[in-house]
């Protein structure tokens, strides 16, 4: 059994072999892109490594057209091969009350099994949906072929759902048949608005002097960035696996967030609240002193509504996944994807999670705890020990 297979390879050529590469889906790309031969090649190697009964499950998911089942099965792959290279025995769907977590970790130094949930996080339902207009957009434009590359800047809040792309290629023809090539050395930009559609399209001038789909590069409208998606997923995968506080094993929920841009900062606002300034002050209103707090809107900070008892106290920690392609030093590089992880502990776990387990490893603490609070830190923030395997 393998996962990128001849005859499967075949039938998605056939299938997309005139399609755009901005509506292809990853799994796709993934399969027939000569740069990402590496990364095929270790998927490959890591799936063969599985035991036989997960095999068709993962198989089926990875080669998912929807990249919430294939980057779900995909950081399977990863953290089990990522456990056991530090050392650790890793089984797939051990069976609990609920339901199948997707990983159990023992052995080595650890007292207590282990559960780990994966999480992948994706962005929120309207941007990616906005981000699939714009996706429609520069393939319909990637159709002219031109002497010059063009660049998109779409400032529409609110792409809209029909689009004339016969007026819109007709006017980006025009415009850049305007130009000579032989003479036009410096970038120029126009802007296209009609109706709700709000574009500035940059000429680039290009050598050699051939004609060539114009697409150059593209940039997405700004927008405000929120962390609803990643405290839904949170909530969601706190809730499923309600036994583990009677079993009385470390539950860890694994965090891959694929294309949302809530960051560190988000993700701690979102387990321990977020940060407000406490001013002091005379009994005549001037400020004496500031000091930093959290709120307690945190996933697992204790609420005066509770009596000031912590909330989520059956997740141990959150394991933060980090996910990045590496550049390439020449244009037929094959890509190299690399994988950092950190790790936040809750300080009220019922059932901690032994920081053994990451050690080396980023990890966000109890530095120091009294009775007016507990104080958190990171350890070994800057520690890099990438994951390539």
């Amino acid at each position: 059994m393998k996962v990128f297979e001849e005859s499967w390879i075949k039938s998605l050529e056939k299938r997309y072999d005139l399609t755009s590469k901005y509506t292809t889906p990853f799994i796709v790309r993934l399969a027939l892109d000569p740069i990402v031969s590496k990364e095929r090649a270790k998927i490959e190697k890591w799936f063969q490594t599985l035991p036989e009964d997960v095999k068709p499950d993962i198989l089926g998911r990875l080669r998912d057209k929807n990249s919430h089942q294939h980057f779900g099965a995909y950081y399977e792959l990863v953290l089990y091969q990522f456990f056991k290279s530090i050392g650790y025995s890793v089984s797939i769907h051990p069976k609990l009350k609920e339901g199948e977590p997707d990983l159990l970790v023992t052995g080595k130094n650890l007292e207590k099994p282990t559960i780990i949930e994966i999480a992948t996080v994706f962005d929120d339902p309207d941007w990616t949906k906005a981000e699939q207009k714009v996706d429609m957009i520069l393939d319909r434009l990637n159709s002219i072929k031109h002497y010059f590359f063009v660049s998109i800047m779409v400032h529409s809040e609110h792409i809209p759902e029909k689009i004339d792309y016969k007026r819109l290629i007709q006017f980006v023809e025009k415009w850049l048949d305007s130009f000579d090539p032989n003479t036009t050395h410096t970038i120029q930009e126009t802007e296209y608005e009609v109706d709700e559609l709000k574009l500035t399209l940059s000429l680039i001038p290009k050598k050699p002097k051939q004609k060539d789909p114009i697409v150059g590069g593209h940039m997405l409208p700004a927008r405000f960035v929120g962390t609803t998606q990643l405290r839904r997923m949170l909530e969601k995968k706190i809730k499923k696996y309600k036994s583990v506080k009677d079993l009385k094993l470390p539950f860890i929920i694994a965090l891959t967030m694929i294309d949302m841009p809530a960051g560190e900062t988000g993700l701690l606002n979102e387990l321990f609240g977020k940060v407000v300034v406490i001013i002091k002050r005379t009994p005549n209103g001037d400020p004496v002193s500031t000091e930093d707090r959290r709120d307690f809107s945190g996933l697992f900070t204790p609420k005066p509504g509770l009596e000031g008892k912590p909330q989520n106290t059956r997740l141990s920690a959150v394991l933060i996944t980090r996910s990045r392609w590496l550049e390439r030093g020449r244009e037929n590089e094959p890509a190299k994807r690399l994988h950092n992880f950190g790790v936040i502990y809750n300080p009220w776990a019922c059932n901690p999670s032994d920081h053994k387990i990451f050690e080396g490893y980023p990890q966000f603490v109890t530095i120091s705890e009294d009775k007016t609070g507990i104080n958190l830190g990171w350890i070994n923030k800057e520690a890099e020990k990438p994951f390539d395997c």
